[in-house]
């Protein structure tokens, strides 16, 4: 369902500036293949790189030479591409804690930071798969007291973004 989700995403507003977090490096590596298969081009970003090859890769992103990044908690701090349109949280950002997974907070914040910088609008969106996931959404709204809005289809995003980059849709 999220897969299907970031192709449609791609069909739709495929001039958009995406960047896709998940939790895992293994789950980076899967969605790319996903997205490869239906013609769509991402490059992951993951630990482990060499400096110069992710300096490549990210000015690469900037220069729009790719419009998707996928990456964990890697990418979350310390990276400022204004032109990112859409933050994706593939995977809601979560931390072990004896024993057990809580929201990750601080990770929640940061990658939803790497939209909407500078002055620019952006979009931060959540794909919950199950109950944990949207209870781990509830407890992160209410720590950073937000609202987090449920779209109700694919067309509402569509408009907000048509909304947010009117030259661009």
């Amino acid at each position: 369902m999220k897969d299907e989700f970031v192709m449609h995403m791609h069909t739709k507003l495929e001039k958009a500036m995406c960047m896709v977090f998940v939790n895992k490096k293994a789950s980076a590596t899967q969605l790319q293949e996903r997205l490869k298969t239906q013609g769509i081009k991402a490059n992951i970003l993951i630990g482990g790189l060499e400096a110069g090859e992710r300096d490549t890769m990210i000015d690469n992103f900037r220069q729009g030479v790719f419009t998707t990044l996928i990456s964990t908690n890697v990418l979350a701090r310390g990276i400022d591409v204004p032109e990112v349109d859409i933050v994706i949280n593939y995977d809601v950002p979560m931390i072990k804690h004896h024993g057990f997974f809580d929201p990750d907070y601080a990770n929640f914040m940061h990658r939803v930071g790497r939209t909407g910088r500078f002055g620019t609008d952006g979009l931060a969106l959540t794909l919950m798969g199950n109950e944990i996931d949207e209870e781990h959404v509830d407890l992160i709204a209410k720590h950073y007291d937000i609202t987090i809005s449920e779209l109700e289809s694919f067309d509402q995003l569509e408009k907000i973004y048509s909304e947010m980059r009117q030259d661009v849709v």
